[in-house]
């Protein structure tokens, strides 16, 4: 028999690692497994990766640790796009590296191929198809299907999520050992799996462990970081938990929506676990609005529908987590799978398919999921999406030039006139191009018209 500790999302915590490494020894696991994001909120960097190259085992990268070291590259973008509590993380975290432990870090892949046990293994932080794919408990069947299909291993151990977990599909085990320095849930202990290969067959254990928590905190405020880092390991919330407990978000789009508050919020959570960037969404979502306004008269649709645009519009680009190339189709897969959002199958297609046709193809009946869906949802869908279209198109630039939206409807032709801080030549033919849906769902061509006017508050 052998026993490896299997561990994630370190997250610069020395205490919980130590800890965690200290329980795995006294239970006689020869090897680490260590499945990536060393870096995050706690102030020991330098330490955590000295202490895990110093272990016995196999380290690979996570989607954190890639980008504190793409921070000088970023750094502009992000001043406006992330919160800047998570701004500061990055900065510190990416100016207190040592040249070694930063090159080291650079070194590692971001999967790792293992045989023990008479056993295959494929070691990823988010899952075989995408470094920060977000595996759940409740991430449907099909999909860890999916990713059986495509790792042909007989585990795959994954990380990312923080939340523990076994399942097993397709012939395929998948564990997450949850996470070691930054647990959420509640439960502020460390947590870590410990696997048990013999003769082909697999036990699971996962385990939390106690630590020195205060000396964290202590570390926290040393380093002249946020208080909400304090708040983060003693409550074992996220920053994104907490200020959605608290009411304390820099979010524009948080307003309640005829009581689906709820529903908002965890919507709010999905976009910010993919990383998405905040003030083209919410200027998208703005105008996507306002159009739905103005249009009420020619589309007969609802506060119900309203409310699903507002939250395809939210949602529209988190696809870009995985990459560039058919970000559409990834929105699509993330919102039916996120188990935070607290829709039925039919609210997750419509929604879902809001943000896949914002862009590319237009909704055909041939295409999956929304084949499944009602004459009236479909139509529903239809011009939903073509809002958001036009509404994605008039901010093409990512600069929130277009300042409000009015639209003149007739029987010739549906005219958006809209106000603008310059004359948007890249918006307007952006928008123009992406009206085609609309177009055709309302049997009528679109047109486009941007005037400069400076508002006075």
């Amino acid at each position: 028999m052998e026993k490896i500790a299997l561990l994630s999302d370190v997250h610069g915590n020395l205490p919980a690692l130590e800890a965690v490494l200290a329980d795995a020894a006294r239970n006689d696991a020869r090897d680490v497994w260590n499945l990536g994001d060393f870096l995050g909120y706690a102030p020991f960097p330098n330490e955590v990766i000295q202490t895990l190259r110093g272990v016995k085992g196999v380290n690979i990268a996570g989607n954190y640790d890639l980008k504190v070291l793409a921070f000088p590259q970023k750094k502009e973008k992000w001043k406006d796009k992330k919160a800047p509590e998570k701004y500061v993380a990055f900065e510190w975290n990416h100016e207190s590296l040592s040249e070694d432990n930063r090159t080291f870090l650079a070194s590692l892949p971001e999967r790792s191929a293992v045989e023990v046990g008479g056993l295959t293994a494929l070691l990823v932080h988010g899952s075989p198809a995408a470094l920060s794919e977000l595996l759940h408990a409740g991430t449907p069947r099909q999909r860890f299907q999916e990713l059986a299909q495509m790792a042909r291993v007989d585990l795959v151990a994954c990380g990312h999520s923080h939340e523990a977990f076994v399942r097993r599909e397709g012939g395929t085990w998948f564990v997450n050992p949850g996470s070691v320095g930054r647990p959420e849930g509640g439960d502020w202990r460390a947590s870590y799996a410990l696997l048990e290969f013999a003769d082909g067959d697999l036990k699971v254990g996962h385990r939390r462990v106690e630590y020195d928590i205060d000396r964290v905190v202590r570390a926290v405020h040393a380093a002249g970081l946020p208080d909400d880092f304090v708040a983060v390991f003693r409550r074992a919330r996220s920053l994104d938990q907490l200020w959605e407990e608290t009411g304390g978000t820099h979010d524009s789009a948080r307003q309640p929506n005829n009581g689906h508050k709820g529903a908002l919020d965890a919507v709010l959570a999905l976009a910010r676990s993919c990383d998405y960037e905040r003030e083209h969404t919410h200027q998208v979502t703005r105008l996507a609005l306002q159009i739905f306004d103005e249009l009420e008269a020619l589309h007969g649709l609802g506060s119900q529908e309203r409310f699903w645009l507002q939250c395809g519009a939210l949602l529209h680009d988190i696809g870009w987590l995985e990459g560039a190339q058919g970000h559409h189709k990834t929105a699509l897969r993330l919102i039916l799978a996120d188990p935070r959002l607290p829709w039925a199958l039919r609210e997750r297609e419509i929604v879902g398919l809001i943000a896949r046709y914002h862009r590319k193809a237009l909704p055909d009946e041939r295409h999956e999921y929304f084949a499944d869906l009602s004459r009236a949802d479909r139509h529903r869908v239809r011009v939903l999406a073509g809002i958001l279209r036009v509404a994605d198109g008039l901010d093409r630039s990512h600069t929130s030039i277009v300042r409000r939206v009015a639209c003149d409807v007739s029987d010739a032709k549906i005219a958006f006139v809209c106000a603008g801080a310059s004359r948007a030549e890249i918006e307007m033919e952006a928008a123009g191009k992406k009206a085609d849906l609309l177009e055709q769902v309302f049997k009528r061509p679109v047109e486009i018209e941007i005037s400069v006017k400076v508002e006075r508050s």
